[in-house]
């Protein structure tokens, strides 16, 4: 696998902002998300990470890495950083059996409550990471929690629904922007091709993956958004944002029924269908 160079890059100025702020302390750093699974794009793509040390950060290392972060954030703000920072002994005992931690969210810095504390970032770990600094992952007796995953998606696709389909009269506004398309239609390829496969694919492979399992009238809505993730210059495939929001909406809610009914799916006997009828 091939990682982009501007996603290496930003790994190796936070690996020298935080030596600096804290020697010795990062023992490991991962990339995960798109700069691991191939499908990084400058200017949609956040580079994801994972650092590993000794012990978690305490104190004084929380107050230098938070400086730290602010710094990198005023001097590299696009692509931004999100990230969680772990103890090894982390690794080995998963998401569901440690305590919520510090990490960075559109390069911002928390000592707690970041969004990637969950079984995808622990996956694709175990499967794509990127190893810029310390041992492979396969090394490192890495958590492993398939049914986790399945339950952690199962319950995404309820949450999506809540961020992507708002209430009442406003319901569909976040997909009148190519961007929310993009992450709303790609986003439920993916969780559908989890729920099916247990694998974490890429955003662009999840929506390869949507023209080949779902009906044809849904096509159309893919390609426009792996059209906003891989080639934005060129033209859309809508005459309106309207009229692209309401097959965003449709697709969404469609996907999203198929994935509550994954107990029972029959795995290995021929693929998931989004069963809704043709418009």
């Amino acid at each position: 696998m091939i990682t982009h160079p501007l996603a290496l890059g930003i790994a190796d100025t936070l690996l020298a902002v935080v030596d600096a702020a804290v020697p010795d302390f990062v023992e490991g750093l991962y990339l995960v998300g798109s700069a691991a699974l191939g499908d990084f794009r400058p200017l949609l793509s956040d580079v994801d990470f994972v650092a590993v040390s000794r012990t978690r950060p305490r104190d004084g290392k929380l107050a230098a890495l938070a400086e730290a972060h602010a710094r990198l954030a005023l001097e590299q703000p696009i692509p931004a950083l999100d990230g969680i920072y772990l103890a090894w002994d982390d690794l080995r005992d998963g998401p569901d059996g440690i305590p919520d931690g510090p990490g960075v969210q559109q390069g911002l810095f928390f000592e707690s409550g970041c969004h990637d504390w969950h079984p995808l970032t622990w996956s694709v770990l175990g499967a794509s990471a990127i190893t810029i600094r310390g041992p492979l992952c396969a090394g490192t007796g890495l958590w492993c929690g398939a049914a986790d995953l399945e339950q952690w998606a199962l319950a995404s696709v309820d949450r999506c629904l809540g961020t992507w389909l708002e209430p009442d009269e406003a319901e569909g506004a976040t997909l009148l922007a190519a961007d929310g398309v993009e992450r709303a239609v790609l986003g439920m390829c993916r969780l559908h091709y989890i729920l099916a496969t247990g694998v974490v694919p890429s955003k662009s492979n999840a929506g390869l993956y949507g023209l080949i399992t779902f009906q044809p009238a849904w096509h159309r809505i893919i390609d426009e958004a792996l059209r906003i993730r891989r080639a934005p210059e060129a033209a859309c495939l809508y005459e309106t944002p309207g009229e692209r929001r309401r097959d965003a909406s449709a697709f969404v809610r469609a996907v999203a029924d198929d994935a509550r009914a994954g107990s029972r799916w029959e795995r290995g006997r021929g693929r998931p269908a989004c069963r809704t009828k043709d418009r």
